[in-house]
């Protein structure tokens, strides 16, 4: 156990920038006090998670300093952070799932330098789990295991670790209200018994609940740092996202129509955690139309979009493309029926990775009128035009188009991927964070071209974290909450509402 100290943790100058130059954190510098709840506040993108990713051991900073009880330290591996009292409680439980609670607690333990028999962490699970009201069987496999239970493991982990600074990576994501509820009860009740907590979040109510200090990060940078008694609703909103008035970049149409190209009705989706991720989503698309969906990750947007492309089965509802009910039908019908898909992953999604271009683009048109194909047969001739064609187009930067998809930097595949895409001359284009990790001019390229598809005639739903893209392209946004579809907003958007509509719940 380390001496008490005042601040506990101290981060000088933190800036983070990943390959490729995007900057996750940018000169950041922030205290962390014993005894205290620190809400992290902010949007997607803001940076949050890498700031407690450098805290714990998982990322290493560029540069910048890390002081604990003013002492500067560098921890290389969260085993380092672990020994030194500092445990991650990611927002995802890593347990293994056929280990059972104490095995899964024993392992960690060991993996952090500790030693504990395994009748010890049973114990510890049992008398632990009583006092702070976490109970779970310590002889339960974590396959059986809910959402709530699993995050109680990972807790009560933090705490046989004897964690001196418990960082939580949105902790409510998987959880019922009630749950939520109860786990920021407890938040505020181990901070009052000596514990220091790093509480990431994006909903105002939980912050306003349980930190005494609140950090809003906005774009990579620390914004802003009030006590609670400082803090309100309007403040905190304007901290996580400026003066957000959209400027018109880039230029539309906006024309209108009545034709449906996408009809969504009352769709639910159990996600990976054995709930439910979607709940009762509604959505219309029309011609020539961009309708965005607003939300901060975690809230279902992922498994409605799979729903959508036919690699996920719902569990009720209808998804039309036009008037062909493609509820449970496989991705290649969507193909046949005029569907473009833009998927956040590039390789292994939307790429094939070790495969050159021409190869990438004869199957991605496999199903589509526009594809090189004479029956079964490749024209390996055309797809080579066709790929030619997009490289040019596209102004993709790539030695040639027998290259592995691999060689071209994440932007380029981006490119690659839209332009691929928009061959098809789609009637419903399917977008989820499509410029996630570009620079500004690829970006704004690819939003150019989805106005573009837009103006010609298809329909576009675009998934987006990113709420000045929705903004600025999008003629209506839905807000999805919990899996709800909260908020259904049109120009001249409110901003303000959005934003709200984003961060409650």
């Amino acid at each position: 156990m380390v001496a008490d100290c005042q601040p506990l943790l101290s981060l000088r100058g933190i800036t983070k920038v990943y390959p490729g130059g995007v900057v996750a954190n940018d000169n950041v510098s922030l205290d962390i006090y014993q005894g205290e709840v620190l809400a992290l506040l902010g949007e997607n993108g803001a940076g949050k998670t890498t700031l407690v990713s450098i805290i714990a051991g998982v990322q290493q900073p560029t540069s910048g300093e890390v002081l604990y009880c003013g002492k500067k330290v560098r921890f290389r591996s969260p085993r380092d952070a672990a020994e030194s009292g500092i445990v991650l409680v990611p927002q995802n439980p890593r347990l293994v799932d056929a280990f059972t609670v104490a095995e899964n607690i024993a392992l960690a333990a060991r993996l952090a330098g500790k030693e504990f028999r395994l009748h010890e962490v049973k114990e510890l699970v049992r008398s632990l789990g009583e006092r702070y009201g976490l109970s779970v069987d310590p002889d339960a496999r974590v396959w059986r295991l809910s959402m709530g239970e699993k995050q109680r493991v990972e807790i009560l982990k933090a705490l046989i670790l004897d964690a001196r600074l418990i960082l939580l990576d949105e902790p409510t994501t998987h959880l019922s209200p009630m749950e939520a509820d109860k786990l920021l009860d407890l938040v505020v009740r181990l901070a009052r018994e000596g514990h220091s907590i790093v509480l990431i979040t994006h909903r105002l109510r939980e912050v306003m609940k349980s930190a005494d200090r609140i950090a809003v990060m906005r774009r990579g940078r620390l914004v802003g740092v009030l006590r609670r008694e400082e803090a309100s609703q309007d403040k905190l909103l304007h901290l996580m996202f400026g003066e957000r008035i959209p400027v018109a970049r880039v230029e539309r149409r906006r024309r209108s129509s009545s034709e449906r190209v996408l009809v969504v009705e009352d769709l639910w989706v159990w996600g990976e955690h054995g709930v439910l991720a979607v709940k009762g989503v509604s959505v219309v698309v029309n011609r020539y139309e961009i309708v965005g969906v607003a939300g901060v990750a975690g809230n279902g947007q992922r498994e409605f979009f799979e729903a959508l492309i036919g690699l996920r089965k719902p569990h009720r509802g209808r998804i039309l493309i036009g008037d062909v009910d493609v509820t449970r039908a496989p991705p290649s019908v969507r193909g046949r029926l005029g569907v473009a898909v833009i998927p956040e992953e590039r390789l292994g999604w939307a790429l094939v990775p070790g495969k050159s271009l021409v190869f990438n683009i004869a199957l991605g048109l496999y199903s589509t009128p526009r594809g090189p194909f004479h029956g079964f047969i490749v024209d390996w001739r055309r797809a080579r035009e066709l790929s030619e064609e997009i490289v040019e187009q596209m102004k993709v930067k790539v030695s040639a188009v027998d290259a592995p998809v691999e060689s071209m930097s994440g932007g380029n595949m981006q490119r690659f991927i839209v332009g691929r895409e928009l061959a098809k001359q789609p009637t419903l284009v399917l977008a989820m964070n499509p410029t996630s990790g570009l620079d500004v001019d690829a970006a704004e390229k690819v939003r150019s071209l989805l106005a573009e598809a837009a103006d010609s005639g298809a329909g576009v739903l675009l998934i987006s974290e990113d709420l000045d893209e929705l903004l600025e392209i999008a003629d209506r946004i839905v807000v999805m909450s919990k899996g709800r579809a909260t908020l259904t907003a049109e120009r001249p958007f409110d901003v303000e509402k959005i934003a709200t509509a984003m961060t409650e719940g």
